[in-house]
């Protein structure tokens, strides 16, 4: 199986997510996982090697990719059966060489905040893939909710966005990159993110 974590919008929490979804995949259920950090920061890849210097176990292989290898990747992983993989992009719909990720991805991951911008990018993000794969199931989690959005609006918001796919119970408290590792979710962000993530695997995987 191929997760892609992906927006049209930069800093919604992409980056973050995945590495706390592949822990707990890896830490949770037990899942052979891997990482292709695809994006041209290459964060969490950075952050891998970083934890290696100070010997820490890694729960699982994180490899630094472009975009344009997602065919090579895919022929490769597709072969093995019980592992998920997977892959966080920068934050765009303009590469053409996302066409193939967007087509040959069996779950999209799709962090989001309650701004106008960043709605409006999530749709045109949502738009772009369901017109290029129209099978694919599209998860949103809101992120980074901040207490003073008015109900109405997040009612409106999910309405819309269930058109393309389903929206989880959004995580309310911000989690910085900084604090988050490869090897282990601290307590804290575990009672935080859980719910979330079990209603994607229960659901989707």
């Amino acid at each position: 199986m191929i997760i892609l974590f992906g927006n049209q919008k930069g800093g919604v929490g992409k980056s973050t997510l995945a590495v706390l979804f592949a822990n707990y995949l890896s830490f949770v259920h037990n899942k052979d996982v891997i990482v292709f950090d695809m994006d041209n920061q290459r964060s969490i890849y950075n952050k891998v090697q970083a934890a290696k210097v100070l010997e820490n176990v890694q729960l699982y292989e994180v490899e630094a990719a472009n975009v344009d290898q997602f065919n090579t990747i895919h022929a490769i992983v597709s072969d093995k059966e019980n592992l998920i993989t997977i892959l966080d992009v920068a934050g765009s719909i303009e590469n053409d060489n996302l066409i193939p990720v967007f087509k040959g991805v069996d779950l999209i991951i799709c962090p989001f905040a309650y701004d106008e911008y960043s709605v409006g990018s999530t749709i045109d993000f949502s738009e772009v893939v369901k017109t290029l794969n129209n099978k694919v199931n599209i998860v949103f989690i809101p992120n980074r909710i901040k207490t003073n959005v008015k109900y109405e609006t997040l009612e409106s918001v999910n309405k819309v966005l269930s058109n393309f796919g389903a929206v989880t119970n959004p995580i309310s408290e911000r989690i910085d990159f900084q604090r988050i590792n490869s090897f282990e979710t601290p307590h804290t962000i575990r009672q935080v993110v859980t719910p979330v993530f079990d209603s994607i695997f229960n659901q989707f995987i």
